[in-house]
């Protein structure tokens, strides 16, 4: 997961982002939503989803990867995106039978 991908899909749920700003320690971004939900992306390509009324935002980042689990994480940095390549985002038709229930 990256940041652009990451915006792309909120895109899609309709929440604006309100602030976007870097960890304390420049290892990545964290989004947070107007709903109080707040999506953190590492650098490294993993990410968290926290807060608030995620359950949203949950469902249409767990449709392209699975979030990153703390506490079952190994360790192992997992594999980046090579800078410049990018990651498709599946079309959605505006009138296609995909539907998010809450």
């Amino acid at each position: 997961m990256n940041v652009t991908l990451a915006e792309a899909l909120i895109l899609r749920t309709g929440i604006p982002i309100v602030i976007r700003h870097r960890f304390a320690l420049d290892t990545g971004t964290v989004l947070r939503l107007e709903n109080y939900a707040m999506i953190n992306i590492f650098d490294d390509g993993r990410y968290y989803i926290q807060g608030d009324n995620t359950e949203e935002v949950a469902a249409i980042f767990s449709s392209i990867e699975a979030p990153w689990d703390p506490a079952t994480w190994s360790g192992e940095v997992p594999k980046q995106i090579p800078a410049g390549q990018s990651v498709p985002i599946p079309p959605t038709a505006p009138n296609s039978s995909e539907r998010l229930d809450f």
